[in-house]
């Protein structure tokens, strides 16, 4: 576990170097995370409609079917 949390750390600082490195990083460092972040809030929003439209019954809503 405290390998995992270095790792993040060490993370943070390699990104952070990449940054200052040139102007136009910063930029590229941002399309980046909106291009990651935009596409996993895409997948995170169908897998929940998803599962929502499994639970929930087709019927649900509506009025019960008249018998005849």
């Amino acid at each position: 576990m405290a390998s995992i949390i270095q790792n993040v750390v060490d993370m943070i600082g390699y990104f952070t170097d990449a940054a200052l490195a040139f102007p136009t990083s910063i930029i590229l460092l941002a399309v980046g995370f909106v291009f990651v972040a935009g596409s996993s809030l895409v997948l995170a929003y169908l897998a929940a409609g998803a599962a929502i439209e499994f639970i929930v019954p087709d019927s649900a809503g509506k009025p019960p079917a008249q018998r005849q």
